[in-house]
Formats: C-alpha cells, structure tokens, sequence
C-alpha cells in the first residue's frame, strides 16, 4: 500500500487555477509525486488528453520516441527479458534514460489494463532519502564522475549520452538529477562501468551497493488501477515493476496490463521546477 499524494482529476480541470492546481500540489504536499484518479467510465483518449494538459504545467511534455507520440505502450510480452520493460518479473528500481544529458524531469504512467493476475504494482523510492542514509564518505565517493551505462537507441529530446557522470550530485535538493540504476551494480562487481583507479573500484562499488540497499528500504508499492495516472519527479524517486501475477501465458494478450507511459523535460521558464 502506498502513501502517494491522490487527486480527483475532475478537481484539477474546474475552476481558474485549473491545471496549475496540480503542479502546485505535486510539487509540494505531493513531494515530486502524485496519484490522478479520472472517473470511472470515462474514454481513455479522453484522459490521455488531459493528463497531457495536467503534466504540461510541469514542463514541456516530451515525445522521447516520436514515432509513438507522446504516449508509448508498456505492454506485456511473454518473450521479452522478465525483468526488462516488458517482461513479466521485476523491473528493479532505477531512473529512465540514466546518462543523458538532459534526462527526462518527470514521467507519467496511465493504467489503461491492470494486471488480472493481480500482480504488476509500480514500484518508487525517494533517493533522496537514500542517499540520505549514507555516510558523507559513501556520497562523496557517488559524486566523483566516474560512472558510465549503455545508451539507449532511437531517442530525442534528451541530449547526448554523457560518457562519464555522477550518481549523485552535490545537493540532492538542488534541481539535478541522481543518476541512479540498480542494474549496475552487477556490473560494478566486475569492475565495469566506472572508470577509476583499481585500488578504489571496491570502495565505489561498496558505496554503490549501500545506495542500493537504501533504495530498497524507502520503495514503496502502487497498483495502479484503470484510469488511474501517476506521476512522479524521476530526479528524485527511482521507479520499477513489481512482477506481474503467474501464468501470464494463460492470459489473453489484449487483457494482458498496458500502462501508457509519457516525459515530461525540466521547465528551464515557467512552470514547475
């Protein structure tokens, strides 16, 4: 069960401060994340509209993969990597598009299907909170930019795929992002993906594994439910999949869950920050 802040989505589109309402709200009460509940019956068009209008007063909404729009499909595929994007495991928790220069600010996810087999709950952790709970040693070591990861392929609007980067900035609170995968951690064991003297590897990757186990301290669990939007500042909180429910075989593909999922950029004028 999760303590993510939840709005009424017809309480945010009435009334003269309708949308800034939930950007105001998000960004305060909500602490970088927020549940919208649309009405039961309504069109899934219809809300994918408005959440577009609702996630615009946070920055200019992305389309990181234009041949999809601004909305893609999180399907489940029965052939995909169990713990990747579509598969049927845990997708383990982490930040989207983790080396880009200019790394999406918030993202979006609509439940258009949840899971039948009442599995598939969006996993968040504040890494604040996490890297709150290291010593100054274990930040200090996560600051030195030294990390690298695979770039994604076929993406726009985000920048160049830095070479080397931080985990941390820093300030946490400062507007920057935490560059933050716990899928590299396995890496960091061989001594990959962080280029710095050998002597000092074991102590990176030490630190790493810290943050690690913070992350999975602080996480906290929402099912999202039809009609349902969360939003969230990825700068702040990682983000996962809880595995979907078994027997996904024995589930019809067109029931199977499908979450649209949308970026929203950091508002460099007007908006949220």
């Amino acid at each position: 069960m999760s303590d993510v802040l939840t709005l009424q989505g017809n309480d945010l589109l009435h009334g003269p401060t309708a949308p800034r309402e939930f950007a105001a709200r998000l960004t305060g009460e909500g602490a970088g994340a927020a549940l919208v509940s649309f009405p039961e019956g309504t069109d899934h068009r219809r809300n994918l509209e408005l959440g577009l209008g609702l996630m615009s007063t946070l920055g200019p909404v992305l389309s990181v993969y234009p041949d999809d729009g601004c909305w893609s499909d999180l399907k489940v595929r029965l052939d995909a990597d169990p713990a990747r994007t579509h598969g049927v495991g845990e997708n383990r928790l982490h930040v989207d598009l983790v080396d880009r220069e200019l790394s999406p600010r918030y993202i979006a996810l609509y439940c258009v299907r949840d899971d039948p087999r009442v599995g598939g709950a969006s996993a968040l952790s504040d890494l604040w909170a996490a890297a709150g709970d290291l010593s100054t040693a274990d930040r200090r070591l996560l600051s030195r930019p030294v990390f690298s990861y695979w770039a994604d392929e076929g993406v726009h609007g985000v920048g160049g795929s830095l070479p080397r980067f931080a985990v941390l900035p820093e300030r946490t609170d400062a507007g920057t992002p935490i560059r933050f995968t716990s899928k590299m951690l396995p890496h960091l064991r061989r001594g990959e993906l962080v280029e710095a003297d050998s002597s000092t590897v074991p102590c990176i990757t030490e630190a790493f594994d810290r943050l690690v186990g913070a992350t999975y301290e602080h996480r906290i669990t929402v099912r999202l439910a039809p009609r349902q939007l969360l939003v969230f500042d990825q700068w702040r909180y990682a983000h996962g999949r809880m595995p979907l429910g078994r027997g996904q075989d024995k589930v019809p593909a067109e029931q199977r869950r499908l979450l649209k999922q949308g970026y929203v950029g950091h508002a460099s004028s007007g908006g949220a920050r």
